[in-house]
C-alpha cells in the first residue's frame, strides 16, 4: 500500500463532536488548559480511504475494520491567560465509526447531521496508529503494524504507542509518538533524531519517519510545516534511566559505572550535535548572566526559603560574570538537548540512548531550539541524581549523589573538552551557576507543588556555595 494522501482543511467537527469534546478534553493528562480557557477547533487532518478489506488488530486481540472508521486529527487552538503565551494548539486524534461496534479509546457516541457516530480517542485506536504508519510511507500488513500495539500509561505531554510488528533495521519494531501540543516550525524531535539518525549515530532510537503538514503564516500566504507525529525503533528490554537509578539506590547499590558510561554518551551527543546541525553565535557572555540573574531574582522573590541565598547568588554570578568578560576567545554556543535529565534516557541490552529532544512542548520552537551551552544539559543530568537519590530513598543520599556526579562528569569530560578560550576553571563555574540555576526553578516549583520535596532542591543550593559540582 502506498503512502496515504493527507489533507488539512479549515474546518471543525459536527456540533455534536465539539460539545463532546469541551467536556472530555479538560479530563486528558496532556491537556494544557487550566483556568478560563477558549477552545476554537481551527484545522482538520483527514485521510483517503485505505485498501478495502484491511483490518487491523486491537489490544485485546480484535479484529477491527480499518475501511469502517473515518480518522481526523482535530487541531484546537486553546486560548486564557494561564495558558503559556495566552494561546496553545493541541491536537485532537479522532476515530469515527459506527456506534454498533465501539472500539478502543470509546468515548461516546453523538448525533451528528448524517446519523449516530462512535467517538474514539485516536491515540487509543488501532485504526488511527495504521492511519499515521501508512502516512508516514511505512510498509507492510495492516494486522503486523497493529498487533500487540499497547499505550504508554502515565505520560503527561504525548500519547506514545509500542507497536512491536512495525519494520525497523534491529527487528525490534517502532515507537509512534502522537504529538499532544503542536506548533509552527520542524519540530526538535523530529529534526534532531533524524540528521544523527543519517549520521550513523546509534545513541538515539532510529528514527523512522514523521508526519508533516503544511499550514499557512499568520497572514495564510507562507506554507509553514507542522508536525503530528513521529516513529522511531523501540528500544528493545529498555528501562527508563529514573526508573533504574531510583531502583540501585533504594538498595544502596552504586550507579557510577552507569553514571560514566551515560556522561560519555553525552559527550558524544554534544559533538555529533555540533557536527551535523548548524552552529550558534558566539555567547553573548552578559545576556547569558542577565539571563540568569533575572531568573534568580524571581526564584528568591517567590520562594521565602531562599532569602538567606541572596548575597551568595550575587557574588557566584559577578564571579562568572567577570571571569566570561576576561576571555581571550569567544565562547561557541551550539544546539542541546535543553531538557537533559535520567528521565529522557534508556538503557537497553547494556547501552544507553538519548531520546525526548522536543523540550518543553508548550515554548515556542524558537525558544527551544536557540543554541546554548552543552554545560545547561549536564546541569540538568547532574539535578535529576540528586533526585533518584532521594526518591529511591537511598541508605546514604548524599554520598550516593555525590558518587554519582563524579563518575557523570568523569565519563563527560573523557568525551569533551572546554570550548575555545574557556579554562578548565572557568567551565567549572558555568557549571555550577547553571546547576545553581537548575536548583532555584526547582525551589520555586516544589515550593508551590510539593512542599515535602522542597529539602532536596534546598539542599543543592547549598552544595554550590560549599563544594565544587
Amino acid at each position: 500500500m502506498t503512502d496515504l494522501a493527507v489533507r488539512a482543511a479549515a474546518q471543525g467537527p459536527d456540533p455534536s463532536v465539539e460539545a463532546l469534546l469541551a467536556t472530555w478534553l479538560p479530563t486528558r493528562r496532556w491537556y494544557p488548559g487550566r483556568g478560563e480557557v477558549h477552545a476554537e477547533p481551527w484545522l482538520a487532518v483527514t485521510f483517503d480511504p485505505g485498501d478495502d478489506g484491511e483490518t487491523t488488530t486491537g489490544p485485546d486481540g480484535e479484529t477491527l475494520e480499518a475501511t469502517s472508521a473515518d480518522v481526523v486529527l482535530l487541531l484546537t487552538r486553546l486560548e486564557g491567560d494561564a495558558l503559556p503565551g495566552g494561546a496553545v494548539t493541541v491536537q485532537v486524534p479522532l476515530v469515527l465509526s459506527d456506534p454498533a461496534a465501539p472500539g478502543p479509546g470509546y468515548i461516546d457516541t453523538v448525533a451528528t447531521s448524517s446519523g449516530d457516530v462512535a467517538v474514539h480517542d485516536g491515540g487509543a485506536h488501532p485504526v488511527c496508529w495504521l492511519t499515521l504508519a501508512r502516512a508516514m510511507g511505512i510498509e507492510g500488513p495492516a494486522t503486523t503494524l497493529t498487533d500487540r500495539g499497547r499505550v504508554l500509561a502515565g505520560e503527561q505531554s504525548n500519547t506514545s504507542v509500542i507497536l512491536p510488528g512495525v519494520p525497523s533495521a534491529g527487528g525490534a519494531g517502532g515507537m509512534l509518538k502522537i504529538l499532544r501540543t503542536v506548533a509552527d516550525g520542524p519540530h526538535p524531535d523530529v529534526v534532531v533524531p533524524q540528521a544523527l539518525t543519517e549520521d550513523g549515530w546509534d545513541g538515539v532510537p532510529r528514527f523512522l519517519g514523521a508526519l508533516e503538514i503544511e499550514t499557512g503564516d499568520a497572514d495564510g500566504a507562507v506554507p509553514v510545516p507542522v508536525h503530528l507525529a513521529i516513529m522511531s525503533e523501540l528500544v528493545p528490554h529498555a528501562v527508563d534511566g529514573f526508573e533504574l537509578a531510583c531502583d540501585l539506590a533504594s538498595r544502596g547499590e552504586s550507579f557510577t559505572a552507569h553514571a560514566t558510561a551515560l556522561g560519555r554518551l553525552v559527550a558524544e551527543l554534544h559533538e555529533r550535535m555540533a557536527r551535523v546541525l548548524p552552529t550558534g553565535p558566539p555567547l553573548d557572555a552578559a545576556a547569558f548572566v542577565a539571563g540568569l540573574r533575572g531568573r534568580a531574582a524571581r526564584a528568591v522573590a517567590d520562594a521565602p526559603s531562599l532569602a538567606d541565598h541572596t548575597g551568595e547568588i550575587a557574588s557566584l554570578l559577578d564571579a562568572l560574570e567577570e571571569r566570561l568578560g576576561a576571555l581571550a576567545e569567544p565562547v561557541p554556543t551550539q544546539r542541546i538537548h535543553g531538557d537533559l535529565h535520567l528521565g529522557q534516557t534508556l538503557f537497553g541490552d547494556g547501552a544507553w540512548k538519548v531520546l525526548d529532544f522536543e523540550g518543553e512542548p508548550q515554548r515556542p520552537v524558537a525558544e527551544r531550539t536557540r543554541p546554548d551551552l552543552p554545560w545547561r544539559d549536564v546541569a540538568g543530568m547532574l539535578r535529576s541524581f540528586d533526585y533518584a537519590a532521594a526518591v529511591g530513598a537511598a541508605p546514604d543520599p548524599a554520598t550516593w549523589q555525590a558518587e554519582a556526579t563524579g563518575a557523570f562528569l568523569t565519563g563527560y569530560r573523557s568525551g569533551r573538552v572546554p570550548p575555545s578560550g574557556m579554562t578548565d576553571d572557568t567551565a567549572e563555574l558555568v557549571l555550577r551557576a547553571l546547576v545553581l540555576d537548575k536548583a532555584l526553578y526547582e525551589v520555586v516549583y516544589e515550593t508551590h507543588h510539593r512542599p515535602q520535596w522542597l529539602p532536596i532542591p534546598l539542599g543543592a543550593v547549598d552544595r554550590v556555595f560549599t563544594r565544587p559540582v
